[in-house]
């Protein structure tokens, strides 16, 4: 995180609170070996079995699920290196423009042959760009399609998958 910080400066407070949500979502991920068991997985024999296998694989298996969608986020974002820049575009421009003093036109860049701005105009100038960067390289789709398949594989995993023994001592509790 560290290194992140040296190219899109963040506070001190932020990079050590997400190291800690990090490592605490990582304590909780499961080992792959259980939840690739291929021995529990089975044709549920009605919906509310499939929607109770669900429910329990999803409390159970939950960091897994999330480290499969941040994959998928991943692995789109590489293979689309332009919709990455626009990402990373927006990132850097938002913080750039977060700089900009609310009540006072300071020139772009700070250079002084660029024009004045504000950080309204500021705002609205990284919208309408980021929007059209966003269109251009087909992001609706590409977010339609994460979701898709995270969707896919996590319901389809929690579904088919037999609850584990844990999930069944602890709703008799």
């Amino acid at each position: 995180m560290q290194a992140i910080g040296k190219y899109i400066p963040l506070e001190q407070e932020t990079i050590q609170s997400i190291q800690s949500a990090a490592a605490q979502r990582f304590q909780t991920l499961k080992p792959w070996s259980e939840f690739l068991d291929r021995t529990r997985f089975s044709v549920p024999k009605s919906y509310n079995e499939f929607m109770v296998r669900a429910r329990l694989n999803w409390n159970h298996f939950n960091a897994n699920y999330l480290l499969i969608a941040l994959i998928t986020i991943a692995w789109s974002l590489i293979s689309n290196l332009l919709l990455l820049f626009d990402v990373l575009f927006i990132a850097v421009g938002s913080r750039y423009v977060s700089t900009i003093s609310p009540n006072q036109p300071e020139h772009l860049f700070g250079n002084q042959s660029f024009p004045l701005i504000t950080q309204t105009q500021g705002w609205l100038a990284l919208a309408l760009v980021g929007a059209i960067l966003l269109y251009l390289t087909a992001a609706g789709s590409t977010i339609f399609w994460i979701v898709f398949w995270t969707a896919l594989i996590v319901f389809g995993h929690a579904g088919m998958m037999e609850a584990p023994l844990e999930a069944d001592f602890a709703e008799q509790v």
